[in-house]
Protein backbone atom coordinates (compact mmCIF):
# COMPACT_ATOMS: atom_id res chain seq x y z
CA UNK A 1 0.00 0.00 0.00
CA UNK A 2 1.45 3.17 -0.83
CA UNK A 3 1.83 6.25 1.61
CA UNK A 4 -1.46 7.68 -0.78
CA UNK A 5 -3.49 5.37 -0.28
CA UNK A 6 -2.50 4.71 3.77
CA UNK A 7 -3.20 8.86 4.26
CA UNK A 8 -6.36 8.53 2.37
CA UNK A 9 -7.55 5.68 4.43
CA UNK A 10 -6.44 6.97 7.92
CA UNK A 11 -7.71 10.65 7.46
CA UNK A 12 -11.22 9.58 5.99
CA UNK A 13 -10.91 7.17 9.47
CA UNK A 14 -10.28 9.82 11.33
CA UNK A 15 -11.89 13.25 9.87
CA UNK A 16 -14.93 11.69 8.40
CA UNK A 17 -15.95 8.63 10.43
CA UNK A 18 -15.12 10.96 13.99
CA UNK A 19 -17.13 13.19 12.27
CA UNK A 20 -20.22 11.39 11.11
CA UNK A 21 -20.46 9.57 13.94
CA UNK A 22 -20.55 12.30 16.12
CA UNK A 23 -23.03 13.79 13.75
CA UNK A 24 -25.33 11.10 13.97
CA UNK A 25 -24.90 10.32 18.05
CA UNK A 26 -24.70 13.65 18.93
CA UNK A 27 -25.76 16.12 16.38
CA UNK A 28 -26.32 18.69 19.67
CA UNK A 29 -22.75 18.61 20.06
CA UNK A 30 -22.40 20.43 16.89
CA UNK A 31 -25.43 22.22 17.49
CA UNK A 32 -23.68 23.84 20.30
CA UNK A 33 -20.17 24.08 18.81
CA UNK A 34 -22.14 25.89 15.59
CA UNK A 35 -24.41 27.71 17.11
CA UNK A 36 -27.26 25.61 14.96
CA UNK A 37 -30.72 26.22 15.18
CA UNK A 38 -32.39 22.88 15.61
CA UNK A 39 -36.01 24.14 13.94
CA UNK A 40 -38.10 21.73 12.43
CA UNK A 41 -36.99 18.17 11.20
CA UNK A 42 -33.10 20.00 11.59
CA UNK A 43 -31.96 17.17 14.09
CA UNK A 44 -33.51 14.56 11.81
CA UNK A 45 -31.78 15.58 8.67
CA UNK A 46 -28.39 16.29 10.87
CA UNK A 47 -27.80 12.67 12.03
CA UNK A 48 -29.04 11.75 8.19
CA UNK A 49 -26.07 13.37 6.95
CA UNK A 50 -23.78 11.91 9.76
CA UNK A 51 -25.17 8.93 8.68
CA UNK A 52 -23.99 9.78 4.48
CA UNK A 53 -20.80 10.83 6.17
CA UNK A 54 -19.49 6.97 7.20
CA UNK A 55 -19.15 6.38 3.38
CA UNK A 56 -17.25 3.35 1.96
CA UNK A 57 -14.39 4.23 0.07
CA UNK A 58 -11.87 2.92 -2.45
CA UNK A 59 -8.10 2.01 -1.63
CA UNK A 60 -7.09 2.25 -5.52
CA UNK A 61 -5.65 4.82 -7.11
CA UNK A 62 -8.14 5.33 -9.65
CA UNK A 63 -11.04 6.12 -6.58
CA UNK A 64 -8.38 8.20 -4.63
CA UNK A 65 -8.11 10.35 -7.67
CA UNK A 66 -12.16 10.06 -7.89
CA UNK A 67 -12.59 11.60 -4.76
CA UNK A 68 -10.48 14.05 -4.74
CA UNK A 69 -11.61 16.38 -7.91
CA UNK A 70 -15.54 15.19 -6.24
CA UNK A 71 -13.85 16.81 -2.78
CA UNK A 72 -12.57 20.09 -4.02
CA UNK A 73 -14.61 20.68 -6.90
CA UNK A 74 -17.96 18.90 -6.23
CA UNK A 75 -18.67 18.92 -2.54
CA UNK A 76 -16.82 22.85 -2.37
CA UNK A 77 -19.16 24.41 -5.33
CA UNK A 78 -22.42 22.63 -3.92
CA UNK A 79 -21.57 23.86 -0.52
CA UNK A 80 -21.09 27.21 -1.61
CA UNK A 81 -24.00 27.01 -3.60
CA UNK A 82 -26.12 26.23 -0.32
CA UNK A 83 -24.84 29.14 1.32
CA UNK A 84 -25.34 31.83 -1.06
CA UNK A 85 -28.65 30.37 -1.31
CA UNK A 86 -29.23 30.93 2.69
CA UNK A 87 -30.04 27.19 2.55
CA UNK A 88 -27.61 26.07 5.28
CA UNK A 89 -25.55 27.99 8.34
CA UNK A 90 -21.75 29.61 6.88
CA UNK A 91 -19.96 27.97 10.23
CA UNK A 92 -21.72 24.31 9.67
CA UNK A 93 -20.52 24.61 5.37
CA UNK A 94 -17.19 25.80 5.97
CA UNK A 95 -16.18 22.67 8.16
CA UNK A 96 -16.38 20.42 5.93
CA UNK A 97 -15.29 22.98 2.78
CA UNK A 98 -12.31 22.65 5.08
CA UNK A 99 -11.95 19.73 5.12
CA UNK A 100 -12.66 18.73 1.51
CA UNK A 101 -10.21 21.25 0.45
CA UNK A 102 -7.08 20.46 2.78
CA UNK A 103 -7.53 16.56 3.27
CA UNK A 104 -7.18 16.54 -0.96
CA UNK A 105 -4.41 19.02 -1.14
CA UNK A 106 -2.38 17.06 1.50
CA UNK A 107 -3.19 13.90 -0.72
CA UNK A 108 -2.30 15.17 -3.99
CA UNK A 109 1.33 16.32 -2.61
CA UNK A 110 2.27 13.32 -1.21
CA UNK A 111 0.97 11.50 -4.47
CA UNK A 112 3.46 13.94 -6.09
CA UNK A 113 6.57 13.08 -3.96
CA UNK A 114 6.14 9.92 -4.47
CA UNK A 115 5.12 9.27 -7.84
CA UNK A 116 7.80 9.30 -10.40
CA UNK A 117 6.62 11.78 -13.39
CA UNK A 118 4.11 13.23 -11.09
CA UNK A 119 2.21 16.33 -12.82
CA UNK A 120 -0.67 17.21 -12.77
CA UNK A 121 -1.22 16.25 -16.83
CA UNK A 122 -0.71 12.56 -15.34
CA UNK A 123 -3.26 13.57 -12.56
CA UNK A 124 -5.81 14.68 -15.10
CA UNK A 125 -4.85 11.70 -17.46
CA UNK A 126 -5.61 9.19 -15.16
CA UNK A 127 -8.81 10.26 -14.04
CA UNK A 128 -10.34 10.71 -17.69
CA UNK A 129 -8.55 7.29 -18.39
CA UNK A 130 -10.36 6.06 -15.33
CA UNK A 131 -13.90 7.44 -16.19
CA UNK A 132 -14.07 7.29 -20.15
CA UNK A 133 -12.28 3.69 -20.76
CA UNK A 134 -15.80 2.55 -19.31
CA UNK A 135 -13.96 -0.83 -18.01
CA UNK A 136 -17.15 -1.13 -15.37
CA UNK A 137 -19.42 -2.10 -18.22
CA UNK A 138 -17.03 -4.34 -20.23
CA UNK A 139 -16.21 -6.22 -16.91
CA UNK A 140 -19.97 -7.08 -16.09
CA UNK A 141 -21.25 -8.48 -13.01
CA UNK A 142 -21.41 -6.66 -10.01
CA UNK A 143 -18.93 -4.29 -10.94
CA UNK A 144 -21.23 -2.98 -13.65
CA UNK A 145 -24.23 -3.16 -11.01
CA UNK A 146 -22.48 -0.98 -8.63
CA UNK A 147 -21.80 1.51 -11.78
CA UNK A 148 -25.15 1.79 -12.94
CA UNK A 149 -26.98 1.91 -9.68
CA UNK A 150 -24.26 4.87 -8.42
CA UNK A 151 -25.06 6.73 -11.70
CA UNK A 152 -28.70 6.81 -10.68
CA UNK A 153 -28.06 7.72 -7.05
CA UNK A 154 -26.17 10.89 -7.86
CA UNK A 155 -27.93 12.32 -10.20
CA UNK A 156 -31.34 11.39 -8.99
CA UNK A 157 -29.84 12.80 -5.67
CA UNK A 158 -28.83 16.15 -7.42
CA UNK A 159 -32.31 17.36 -8.21
CA UNK A 160 -33.14 16.97 -4.88
CA UNK A 161 -29.69 18.44 -3.82
CA UNK A 162 -30.80 21.46 -5.38
CA UNK A 163 -34.71 21.60 -5.38
CA UNK A 164 -35.39 19.76 -1.78
CA UNK A 165 -38.74 21.24 -2.08
CA UNK A 166 -39.12 18.41 -4.81
CA UNK A 167 -38.37 15.65 -2.55
CA UNK A 168 -40.54 17.50 0.23
CA UNK A 169 -44.08 18.22 -2.19
CA UNK A 170 -43.43 14.54 -3.49
CA UNK A 171 -42.68 12.41 -0.34
CA UNK A 172 -45.13 14.86 1.88
CA UNK A 173 -42.84 16.15 3.98
CA UNK A 174 -42.97 18.30 6.97
CA UNK A 175 -42.91 21.89 6.21
CA UNK A 176 -39.38 23.39 6.48
CA UNK A 177 -37.99 25.74 9.15
CA UNK A 178 -35.06 27.18 9.59
CA UNK A 179 -32.14 25.63 7.72
CA UNK A 180 -34.33 22.55 7.58
CA UNK A 181 -34.32 23.13 3.45
CA UNK A 182 -31.15 22.79 3.18
CA UNK A 183 -29.89 20.17 5.72
CA UNK A 184 -32.51 18.29 3.76
CA UNK A 185 -30.16 19.04 0.77
CA UNK A 186 -27.19 17.78 2.65
CA UNK A 187 -29.04 14.56 3.22
CA UNK A 188 -29.66 14.61 -0.65
CA UNK A 189 -25.86 15.59 -1.61
CA UNK A 190 -24.26 13.19 0.46
CA UNK A 191 -26.47 9.69 -1.11
CA UNK A 192 -24.88 11.96 -4.74
CA UNK A 193 -21.40 11.63 -3.20
CA UNK A 194 -22.35 8.25 -2.59
CA UNK A 195 -23.00 7.47 -6.09
CA UNK A 196 -20.26 9.21 -7.32
CA UNK A 197 -17.92 6.99 -5.20
CA UNK A 198 -19.94 3.86 -6.98
CA UNK A 199 -19.14 5.44 -10.26
CA UNK A 200 -15.29 6.03 -9.57
CA UNK A 201 -14.75 2.45 -7.81
CA UNK A 202 -15.97 0.93 -10.57
CA UNK A 203 -14.85 2.85 -13.19
CA UNK A 204 -11.53 1.22 -11.57
CA UNK A 205 -12.98 -2.31 -10.98
CA UNK A 206 -12.56 -2.27 -7.50
CA UNK A 207 -13.87 -5.66 -6.69
CA UNK A 208 -13.59 -5.34 -2.96
CA UNK A 209 -15.80 -2.34 -2.90
CA UNK A 210 -18.86 -4.79 -4.01
CA UNK A 211 -19.07 -6.27 -0.68
CA UNK A 212 -18.27 -2.89 1.57
CA UNK A 213 -21.02 -0.91 -0.50
CA UNK A 214 -23.54 -4.08 0.18
CA UNK A 215 -22.88 -3.65 3.96
CA UNK A 216 -23.18 -0.23 4.47
CA UNK A 217 -26.22 -0.42 2.94
CA UNK A 218 -27.68 -3.60 4.47
CA UNK A 219 -26.02 -3.60 8.07
CA UNK A 220 -25.98 0.14 8.62
CA UNK A 221 -27.91 2.24 6.82
CA UNK A 222 -31.08 0.01 6.92
CA UNK A 223 -31.44 -0.54 10.61
CA UNK A 224 -29.99 3.19 11.65
CA UNK A 225 -32.78 4.47 9.42
CA UNK A 226 -35.43 2.47 11.06
CA UNK A 227 -34.02 3.89 14.88
CA UNK A 228 -34.05 7.30 13.20
CA UNK A 229 -38.32 6.96 12.27
CA UNK A 230 -39.12 4.98 15.21
CA UNK A 231 -38.24 7.88 17.45
CA UNK A 232 -39.57 10.23 15.15
CA UNK A 233 -36.20 12.21 14.17
CA UNK A 234 -37.28 11.82 10.23
CA UNK A 235 -40.55 11.51 8.52
CA UNK A 236 -41.89 7.87 7.96
CA UNK A 237 -41.97 8.80 4.26
CA UNK A 238 -38.83 9.55 4.06
CA UNK A 239 -37.74 6.62 5.42
CA UNK A 240 -39.78 4.35 3.64
CA UNK A 241 -38.29 5.91 0.54
CA UNK A 242 -35.05 5.65 1.50
CA UNK A 243 -34.82 2.39 2.75
CA UNK A 244 -36.75 1.22 -0.64
CA UNK A 245 -33.45 2.46 -2.50
CA UNK A 246 -30.80 0.85 -0.41
CA UNK A 247 -33.42 -2.18 -0.34
CA UNK A 248 -33.59 -2.33 -4.01
CA UNK A 249 -30.01 -1.37 -4.83
CA UNK A 250 -28.50 -4.23 -2.73
CA UNK A 251 -30.92 -6.55 -4.27
CA UNK A 252 -29.57 -5.40 -7.77
CA UNK A 253 -26.35 -5.90 -6.92
CA UNK A 254 -26.65 -9.62 -5.47
CA UNK A 255 -28.23 -10.54 -8.18
CA UNK A 256 -25.66 -9.71 -10.91
CA UNK A 257 -23.12 -10.69 -8.35
CA UNK A 258 -25.03 -14.09 -8.38
CA UNK A 259 -25.54 -14.39 -12.18
CA UNK A 260 -21.70 -13.41 -12.40
CA UNK A 261 -20.46 -16.54 -10.16
CA UNK A 262 -22.97 -18.60 -12.08
CA UNK A 263 -21.44 -17.90 -15.40
CA UNK A 264 -17.55 -18.12 -13.86
CA UNK A 265 -18.34 -21.34 -12.59
CA UNK A 266 -20.54 -22.52 -15.65
CA UNK A 267 -17.34 -21.11 -17.95
CA UNK A 268 -14.80 -23.13 -15.53
CA UNK A 269 -16.83 -26.92 -16.01
CA UNK A 270 -16.81 -26.27 -19.40
CA UNK A 271 -13.10 -25.63 -19.74
CA UNK A 272 -12.67 -28.68 -17.65
CA UNK A 273 -14.79 -31.12 -20.10
CA UNK A 274 -12.95 -29.59 -23.26
CA UNK A 275 -9.43 -30.91 -21.24
CA UNK A 276 -7.96 -33.91 -22.64
CA UNK A 277 -6.84 -36.45 -20.39
CA UNK A 278 -3.47 -35.91 -21.29
CA UNK A 279 -4.54 -31.87 -19.82
CA UNK A 280 -5.48 -32.71 -17.15
CA UNK A 281 -2.43 -34.99 -16.21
Amino acid sequence: MTNTQKFTQWSSLLAYCVGGVSLLVCPQLWRLILQLDFLGRTEGYLRLIGLGTLQPTGPTHGAIFGSILSRVIYVNGILLMLVLRGMIPLSFALVFMGLDTLLPVITLVIWYRETEGASVSLFFREIFTLLFKFRCVTSGGSIAAIFFVGLFQMFICLVFVIRPDIAQNILQLDDFQGHSNGFLAGVFFTLSIHGWYHVTNASAVNHPFVPAALCYRLLLNVPVLLILVLVDQIERNLCLTLLSFDLCSSIIILLFVTFSKKNVSTTEKDEQTLLTPDDKN
